[in-house]
């Protein structure tokens, strides 16, 4: 039943407002003065209050007007009564002050119970909206709470936090089930002594925990009763309430509320509740999958760094023993050319230098594949002619092949970049590389070297200025289109060139990896069965320095296979 408090400085005008108010069924308060109506109001917030106009000290009008500045009490709806003559203009003031309704004694009984009931009814309904919006808002911040965030911790702290405020409870705690035991999540409002007995709960021994989780359903009442009079919860809560957090039949753990209040809840408080269990075993599901997740991608992430330390280690220590192959190899080449005797040996040998260098070729792919993992790939840059870098590789390159002619094009130049030479002739050497071994039949190998301002499919990220622009195109297999988007990524390659040409897919990826370091981009083109362009773009110096040349370079369009005959 409603609460009304009745102000007035006139012991019989309270008394016959009291009798006729119990008679009702209302509960009464009283105040005898304007300073004690509104400690009252602030401390015991009164459904409905009845205000006398005229009183010592402080009147009704300011009385209203202190309550409707007060956020506490803004709300709650205010009759004033007065015993002079109507006074229209009084009225007005008290209306616009705040007072919900002026009435002018002597007043009709039913009238005025009729006023009340009626002004009771709009605070209800007011209440019930404002709690609802209040609940909404809480089940809202809890629903996004598991879209918002993925911190365990931070989780579970937003949603003791979001039941508590939702349901104008005093406590609250979240504790999630592990190893046969309830452990503390997140609390709010308990005291320390019953943080430090709750942290860790057996569930042996904490039965209320155990009905909850097996039997899936909401347990509520006295704490006393609930978990016994020694508990100790049961000296500072006087009702609590126990729901479980079950996602997929799956019991996660448990929702606890107390309040210091005589309150059982209703069906629709319940089923609420039951509303924010289930949003908050969302949340924290989602949350324990994350940090599940997150810890594989740890041990993955420390077992992909050891992986990569153990290929670099073998691939340096390899390299020792291929050496000393090699080198026995060359001195027994020489050996073999000087004695007749040892020439049908010439074959064998150079088969084993052959070899020697694709194996060494293999172990510094994988050395620089282990050390891009590692984020130990270094780039030693300095001022670099990228023209004349290209036809000194291909010149080199075309020794490998007597099958294909590269034809280089070179239109611009000088073109000074800040790169590492070294790495910039790896780039050139796989990707002029590849264009010989993906054209097994032979052919043509074009390479244009030139300067621009707007090189072919320049992603948004890299900014614009000038750029060294290198093409390879080669006539040979192409690549088929479903393995374009993956080509540079380490160990694959296209499906066509799977058991027709050796390989482990390591070129393309450690090319991009050196390229973009050097704040530039790679690109391709291709069709399958007609060949493969690709295309770098290395970003120029501004103020191009001077470069001294290695070796002569020939103007214009060049055949390295008649320049290197």
């Amino acid at each position: 039943m409603a609460t009304i408090l009745i102000v007035d400085d006139q012991p019989d005008n309270l008394y016959v407002l009291e009798r006729l108010l119990k008679g009702k069924g209302y509960q009464v308060l009283q105040a005898e003065n304007g300073p004690a109506a509104l400690q009252i109001a602030t401390s015991q917030q009164p459904d409905l209050i009845l205000l006398d106009v005229m009183m010592p000290e402080m009147d009704g009008f300011e009385v209203v007007q202190r309550l409707r500045d007060d956020g506490g009490t803004r709300l709650i709806p205010v009759v004033l009564l007065t015993a002079n003559a109507p006074d229209e203009r009084l009225k007005i003031q008290g209306l616009k002050l705040g007072a919900d309704e002026y009435l002018t004694q002597p007043i009709n009984n039913n009238e005025l119970l009729a006023r009340v009931q009626a002004l009771l009814r709009t605070k209800q309904a007011q209440d019930e909206l404002q709690a609802r919006n209040v609940q909404l808002t809480a089940l809202l911040d809890i629903v996004q709470t598991s879209t918002s965030t993925l911190d365990l911790a931070e989780v579970g702290q937003r949603l003791v936090r979001g039941a508590v405020s939702a349901t104008q409870m005093e406590i609250g705690g979240l504790w999630l089930t592990h190893d046969n035991k309830l452990v503390c999540l997140a609390q709010e409002g308990y005291t320390p002594t019953v943080v430090q007995a709750w942290e860790r709960i057996t569930l042996s021994e904490h039965p209320i925990g155990v009905r909850v989780l097996q039997g899936r359903e909401s347990i509520y009442g006295s704490t006393s009763v609930l978990f016994g009079a020694d508990s100790p919860v049961a000296g500072e809560v006087h009702q609590a309430i126990v729901l479980p957090l079950v996602h997929r039949d799956t019991p996660l753990g448990v929702l606890h509320l107390g309040t210091r209040r005589q309150h059982t809840p209703s069906a629709d408080e319940l089923t609420f509740l039951r509303a924010i269990a289930n949003a908050a075993a969302v949340a924290v599901q989602n949350a324990r999958l994350f940090e599940e997740t997150d810890r594989q991608r740890q041990d993955l992430e420390r077992l992909d760094h050891e992986k990569d330390e153990f290929i670099s280690i073998i691939s340096h220590e390899l390299k020792n023993p291929l050496a000393s192959i090699k080198g026995y190899a060359g001195l027994l080449q020489r050996r073999s050319k000087k004695d007749q005797s040892l020439q049908a040996a010439l074959k064998g040998l150079e088969v084993i230098e052959q070899q020697v260098n694709r194996m060494t070729t293999l172990l510094d792919h994988l050395r620089d594949v282990s050390q891009i993992g590692m984020d130990r790939f270094v780039i030693d840059a300095a001022p670099v002619d990228i023209a004349e870098l290209t036809q000194r590789v291909a010149f080199e390159m075309q020794t490998t092949s007597t099958n294909h002619q590269i034809q280089i094009d070179v239109h611009d130049e000088p073109l000074i970049a800040e790169a590492d030479e070294f790495r910039m002739s790896q780039v050139l050497s796989n990707l002029i590389g590849n264009a010989i071994k993906y054209s097994p039949g032979g052919g043509a190998i074009d390479i244009v070297v030139r300067k621009s301002s707007a090189p072919p499919s320049r992603p948004a990220d890299i900014p614009p200025g000038e750029f060294a622009v290198i093409t390879v195109r080669d006539y040979g297999m192409g690549i088929p289109p479903e393995g374009r988007d993956r080509l540079f990524q380490r160990f694959f390659r296209a499906s066509n060139a799977q058991g027709r040409i050796s390989g482990m897919g390591l070129g393309l990826y450690i090319t991009r990896e050196i390229v973009q370091r050097h704040g530039g981009y790679i690109w391709l083109d291709s069709n399958e069965g007609e060949g493969s362009l690709f295309g770098v773009a290395i970003p120029l110096l501004r103020e191009a320095a001077p470069v001294d040349s290695q070796v002569e370079r020939p103007a214009g369009t060049t055949s390295v296979a008649e320049s290197t005959s």
